[in-house]
């Protein structure tokens, strides 16, 4: 999966500038990279069906 916008929505104190942050932080966007859409892909694609019917995309539309 692609990461296109990071928003941060809390960030106080010391630790948001922190070693251990950015390492946990750089963990998460290697984890969320490395999801799948279908399985046997490559990428992570969202297919703008109405996924009714079994194999008919998901059911997830943009939202833009």
């Amino acid at each position: 999966m692609k990461i296109v916008k990071v928003h941060t929505l809390i960030s106080c104190g010391d630790y948001a500038g922190s070693d251990h942050w950015r390492q946990t932080r750089a963990q998460i966007h290697k984890a969320v990279r490395k999801c799948v859409w279908p399985l046997e892909s490559d990428k992570f694609t969202i297919y703008p069906e109405s996924g009714k019917k079994r194999g008919e995309g998901n059911g997830v539309g943009p939202t833009w």
